[in-house]
């Protein structure tokens, strides 16, 4: 990932998923991006989550990945934050 390799992906309080990331937000997700959150992210997501995770992941090299910038998908979001 730009900027340095993704941290963690961990469970909310609430049961939702979180990709913590280290590094600057990149303006697009190359393939490799994707490919390394992926394989971080199959390491607590089931099979559908991570499906759904991906289908989020291409609608955000589509439409750009910027703070603030929301998807859903099949009842599930996924929000770019940058702290």
């Amino acid at each position: 990932m730009h900027g340095g390799p993704a941290t963690a992906v961990v469970r909310g309080p609430d049961g939702e998923s979180v990709v913590l990331l280290s590094g600057d937000l990149p303006e697009v997700l190359t393939d490799r991006a994707v490919r390394e959150l992926l394989d971080l992210a199959a390491a607590i997501l089931d099979t559908g989550e991570l499906a759904l995770f991906h289908t989020c992941l291409d609608a955000l090299r589509r439409n750009g990945m910027r703070a603030g910038r929301s998807i859903e998908i099949d009842g599930a979001v996924l929000t770019v934050y940058e702290g």
